[in-house]
């Protein structure tokens, strides 16, 4: 008669407190049902964790984790150019010459004055083949030489010798520089004279 009486009134309770509704959902024994505010409490501290919201935090990981891996992919550095495709990327003229007579990599003399207006206006073009180009441009130190002449040119020393017959000197010249802009190069040459003198010239595009 108590148990009938017990469970009657928990009967009672439950139309008016969903809480006991989903306890006895659980066919838990009417004895181990606590009071409601105590379990109202519990599930608020340790609320259930539903399968949509689980759904979209595990959606969230995998979006972030697939973001994160294609940032990492894309994120690649430019290997520096070789010295061969700056070479040979682009033509190259004459833009000053000067005399380094201590060897030092500065020119302490300007001598572009004396190179021939038909000269400095010439450009060079170097083939990744080892052969190349030198067109007269526009002004000619001899108006019957041919418009162009070919050339051949070798690196030697690792890189830091450029040898070859292209104009501007013919045999070895120690390149002490070259990016995209410039080229920056030391050879011996006696300009005209019977002195030799050691050459820095700088070439542009």
């Amino acid at each position: 008669m108590l148990v009938k009486i017990r469970t009657t009134s928990l009967q009672f309770l439950c139309q008016y407190n969903p809480l006991y509704k989903i306890l006895l959902s659980e066919n838990r024994p009417a004895n181990t049902i606590k009071p409601w505010p105590n379990q109202f409490i519990e599930r608020i501290k340790n609320p259930p964790m539903k399968p949509a919201v689980l759904k979209i935090l595990t959606f969230c990981f995998l979006l972030i984790s697939a973001i994160s891996c294609k940032k990492s992919d894309t994120d690649t550095t430019v290997p520096p150019k070789s010295k061969t495709i700056l070479l040979t990327q682009t033509a190259w003229k004459i833009q000053s010459v000067g005399i380094d007579a201590d060897k030092n990599g500065v020119a302490e003399t300007d001598a572009t004055s004396s190179i021939q207006p038909c000269q400095l206006d010439n450009t060079y073009i170097f083939k990744t083949d080892g052969t190349g180009t030198m067109d007269e441009a526009a002004v000619k130190c001899v108006g019957t030489d041919p418009q162009t002449k070919a050339f051949t040119w070798v690196f030697k020393s690792t890189e830091t010798i450029l040898s070859g017959t292209f104009g501007f000197t013919d045999g070895d010249a120690t390149i002490l520089s070259m990016d995209d802009a410039s080229l920056v190069v030391t050879y011996d040459d006696n300009l005209g004279t019977p002195a030799t003198f050691h050459i820095l010239a700088r070439l542009k595009h």
